[in-house]
């Protein structure tokens, strides 16, 4: 990771003109051209520091990805087991922060890969903090993982919709929702 300053500025630069993007355009739609003229810097720049649209999208995933994942960590997992919900309000207020375009490429189609990149790292991330915390495989550690990120990427993606309809988005029952269905499933909804 480099520390020149003109680099770094060059850098977040073009990850702020794509999130700018990326807010209301398709995947597709995205060019160099509209990149470069929005984060104010030439096209020979742009490759200078990226190949293609493609690597500058994974990187800022990437990027994305491991704010996310300092989130995971700051807890032991066995702190989130018994205090369910403790982490949803840092995932909330990253994605408020980023809302627009971190939204777009988690729940649009049209960024799916980039989405799976995310979700791929973040399961890995809470994967090892389990394992961290309660003696298990690694395949057990990895498939819980998996549940409980997609679960509540999914959820949020849910809420964030229903938020889009009503322009409210209910952050107490969003956290009783992702508690509720990942430690108990859906047991919890069927009444005998």
């Amino acid at each position: 990771m480099t520390t020149d300053k003109r680099i770094l500025r060059t850098q977040n630069a073009l990850h702020a003109a794509l999130e700018e993007l990326a807010v209301n355009h398709d995947y597709g739609d995205i060019t160099v051209t509209k990149l470069t003229k929005l984060a104010g810097i030439n096209r020979k720049t742009f490759y200078l520091h990226y190949n293609s649209i493609d690597d500058l999208v994974d990187t800022y995933a990437d990027q994305v990805a491991v704010q996310l994942a300092k989130i995971i960590r700051r807890q032991t997992f066995k702190t989130v087991y018994h205090h369910p919900g403790i982490l949803i309000d840092e995932l909330v207020d990253f994605l408020r922060v980023h809302s627009a375009a971190v939204q777009r490429i988690l729940f649009s189609d049209d960024y799916s890969r980039f989405a799976k990149r995310i979700e791929r790292a973040l399961t890995k991330t809470l994967a090892e903090t389990i394992r961290e915390s309660y003696p298990m495989t690694s395949q057990d550690a990895a498939i819980t993982a998996y549940f409980l990120v997609h679960n509540t990427l999914s959820l949020y993606g849910y809420f964030t919709n229903v938020a889009a309809d009503s322009n409210h988005f209910d952050r107490e029952q969003f956290k009783r929702y992702v508690s509720r269905l990942n430690l108990t499933g859906l047991s919890s909804f069927f009444k005998e």
